[in-house]
């Protein structure tokens, strides 16, 4: 099999990046690309689709990119939306809420955060959005910086002499003194002081870092003056300490403004706040068997799928939201259903459905992280859907403390 990269490679002009087509429906919407045809690749005995990468669409997660084309309905998760609203009507009060959203991945998470901010769309308030990443889980202040450059809006080939000139407009506008809030900002922005248009800091470290913070909180509370906030931060579980630190001092200022923090994270994760009483913790559950199917013919825009097919999406998902939507994807696309009569039919075997590429690559990397667990991951697949404890208790040969560890990272329960 020839290194399809490595010819790939061939095709890209200086400074460029190309991708195949199985790349491109993988990344679709978070880059803008010119389609360059099928091209020859030594090896390859047809041409292959190639696209050239232009930009970085500016997306931030799949929702980003579906929104425009429409979402599928949301299943089993009304009383979640109800509570949402009544913490944020509880904010736009006075009577600030922090709300966290506690689930495994593809349980839905980021799909009730997409609902509260198309149900309060419509109503005069701020948004503020951010998201920490696995790979920024150990730069200061990450989610922060980023929402700072996004509320900025510079321009591409902006200058660093106009880039200041912009985060001392926005300075004002927040009612922050800018001779000292621009020096503990702009390192942040990684932008140089002139020392003749702001004198140079003299604080020590640890005070510099407190008057940072300072002036941060200053401004996520200065925008609730006017108008309430709706402030997101998704996967908390990869923040930074230094975020974390941030939002610890956020905590103390919410409950007395009109602010809604609503916070992701995994299961693994364990809010230091959770006892607050303006703090509500939602662990999100995955779905029953009725709601799969429901959700599965939304997917299949209406029409009743076969029997068999539904049993195997049940099956190979758990209930799990984002599996289901995405296996069911896998099997409209795989050619073995027809369209008769407004449902489908079966015309092909379901026994070989693999799990789709959307998702195989994601799940892999996420065992990787696991390290230690990604064996006793191994030899659970082994034993298959359903085995005891003993008996991977007895084929692992680990020992006993670190067996029920790993399994709990992994998210098995003794049977």
């Amino acid at each position: 099999m020839p290194n399809i990269a490595a010819r790939l490679e061939g095709l890209a002009q200086p400074d460029t990046v190309v991708m195949s087509h199985a790349t491109y429906r993988l990344t679709q919407g978070y880059f803008d690309c010119d389609a360059l045809g099928a091209q020859p690749l030594r090896g390859m005995a047809e041409p292959m689709a190639v696209y050239r990468v232009r930009r970085a669409s500016g997306a931030q997660s799949r929702l980003d990119i579906a929104a425009p084309r429409g979402l599928t309905p949301l299943v089993g998760r009304a009383s979640e939306v109800t509570l949402l609203l009544e913490r944020w009507a509880h904010a736009k009060e006075g009577q600030g809420q922090v709300v966290v959203l506690s689930g495994e991945a593809g349980i839905g998470k980021s799909r009730l955060v997409q609902v509260l901010k198309d149900q309060v769309a419509g109503e005069p308030h701020t948004r503020l959005e951010c998201r920490s990443l696995p790979y920024y889980q150990h730069s200061a202040l990450y989610p922060i910086i980023d929402l700072l450059q996004r509320l900025l809006q510079w321009q591409q080939n902006a200058s660093p002499e106009e880039k200041l000139d912009t985060l001392a407009q926005a300075l004002s506008q927040y009612r922050l003194p800018v001779p000292e809030a621009m020096p503990l900002l702009a390192p942040l922005l990684s932008l140089a002081i002139p020392e003749d248009r702001y004198p140079p800091l003299t604080f020590s470290p640890q005070r510099q870092r407190q008057k940072t913070f300072e002036v941060l909180l200053a401004m996520l509370l200065e925008a609730s003056a006017h108008r309430p906030v709706l402030f997101i931060l998704e996967d908390l579980h990869w923040t930074d300490p230094s975020t974390l630190e941030l939002l610890d001092l956020l905590m103390d200022q919410i409950p007395t403004v009109s602010f809604c923090a609503l916070l992701t994270c995994r299961p693994a994760f364990q809010p230091p706040w959770s006892s607050r009483s303006y703090v509500t913790q939602v662990t999100l559950s995955r779905l029953a068997q009725p709601q799969v199917g429901r959700m599965a013919e939304h997917v299949a825009g209406g029409k009743r799928l076969p029997v068999e097919v539904l049993r195997q999406v049940v099956e190979k998902t758990d209930g799990v939201p984002l599996f289901v939507e995405e296996m069911t994807k896998a099997v409209l696309e795989s050619g073995i259903l027809q369209d008769v009569n407004g449902q489908y039919e079966l015309t092909g075997s379901v026994s070989a459905l693999a799990i789709p590429a959307t998702l195989h690559d994601s799940l892999m990397a996420r065992l990787d992280r696991l390290v230690t667990a990604k064996a006793v991951a191994q030899y659970a697949a082994v034993l298959g859907r359903h085995f005891s404890y003993a008996v991977l208790h007895a084929v692992s040969q680990v020992d006993e403390p670190t067996l029920q560890r790993e399994l709990g990272r992994l998210g098995y329960g003794q049977e």
